[in-house]
């Protein structure tokens, strides 16, 4: 099988960065990475990685490539303008093709240069395929649903087995980038409704903020300053440790979020997740043995799904591990290979 080169417009360490270093570092196939910002998340990397300047020197990197896979909306937006048309353009989508994730520049972009140029896409979540259909006005048969890499491999996922035992209090979690739309300070509202409701619980806030958020990321500390059980560490490197040391998720995006990384994180240490009923989040949640999920942005609610979750902690940390087991490293490598394999096969279509 031909090199397949995945391209990359930033090194900051964002779920989509994250989920592509898992998989480049785990394939079989032969790939490379070519990225405009050098360092960063691609620090130290198992894979071959060019780092080029600008437009100009990301035309030059790839004039001979086969197959490209562009792994964000702006690196799908760049590789369109200097691809001759003779290499073969796939569109990664991270993120939903909406209003509510882009901005009106970046749509229009996306849907007037991006879509003339692109052949196929993969699509981490079938509600992002959905929207890549709205958005681009292309047919099913154009996008392959491939899930983001967590990572977790299925041999320490399964040693997680044993239910476990709430501390008290209670330990919350939220976990994921610090900023508006992913919701954290919703998280601060739902343990106050839970305090009030007579459940004693505690929260930590884990993550960093990126791409500008930092404005927010005060607001949020200002927020929490003094409350009692309430704290942020900022970015932690140790995953696994911090899931392993509380009791329960709160995912509490303000939009669908597309997949949901840290919602399959938690599973895999049989960590029960609170979620919004959108997104990528309602189709990991399905089946739970009680639902655990809630109408985006209903703070109340969230604090009643959470109560109801901690009554039937056991059975839902049970479940919790069995069904991470569907996002294991391994199998969506395995996936994401045989459809890398397919593509080399096929000559290109759909493309102007």
């Amino acid at each position: 099988m031909r090199t397949v080169t995945f391209v990359s417009h930033t090194n900051a360490p964002g779920g989509a960065e994250l989920a592509l270093r898992r998989y480049l570092e785990a394939t079989e196939i032969p790939v490379r990475l070519v990225t405009l910002q050098d360092g960063g998340v691609w620090e130290g990397m198992d894979a071959e990685t060019v780092a080029v300047g600008g437009l100009a020197g990301l035309r030059r990197t790839l004039r001979r490539e086969h197959l490209v896979v562009a792994n964000s909306m702006r690196a799908a937006f760049l590789t369109s303008l200097v691809l001759p048309r003779e290499v073969r353009q796939v569109y990664w989508v991270r993120d939903g093709l909406t209003e509510s994730a882009m901005s009106p520049t970046a749509l229009f972009l996306t849907r007037h240069i991006t879509r003339r140029r692109t052949g196929l896409y993969l699509a981490n979540s079938r509600w992002t395929a959905r929207t890549i259909e709205q958005a681009m006005k292309v047919g099913a048969e154009r996008i392959h649903v491939v899930h983001s890499l967590s990572g977790l491999g299925e041999a320490s996922t399964t040693d997680q087995a044993a239910p476990r035992t709430p501390h008290s209090p209670v330990r919350m979690l939220y976990l994921g980038r610090i900023a508006s739309w992913k919701g954290p300070d919703l998280a601060v509202q739902c343990v106050r409704h839970l305090r009030d409701q007579g459940v004693d619980a505690t929260l930590t806030i884990v993550g960093g903020a990126h791409f500008g958020e930092g404005a927010y990321r005060k607001r949020l500390e200002t927020q929490v300053a003094g409350l009692p059980g309430v704290r942020m560490t900022g970015h932690v490197d140790d995953v696994p440790s911090v899931l392993a040391s509380h009791d329960l998720l709160l995912h509490t995006s303000r939009r669908p979020e597309p997949f949901g990384q840290v919602i399959v994180q938690a599973l895999a240490a049989g960590l029960p997740v609170v979620a919004p009923d959108a997104g990528g989040p309602a189709e990991i949640l399905t089946h739970s043995p009680v639902p655990c999920l809630y109408p985006t942005g209903d703070v109340a609610a969230m604090a009643m799904r959470t109560r109801e979750v901690l009554a039937n902690h056991a059975d839902v940390s049970r479940w919790a591990v069995e069904r991470s087991l569907k996002y294991s490293d391994e199998r969506l490598t395995a996936e994401m290979d045989e459809t890398m394999r397919q593509l080399d096969l096929e000559p290109a279509k759909g493309q102007v």
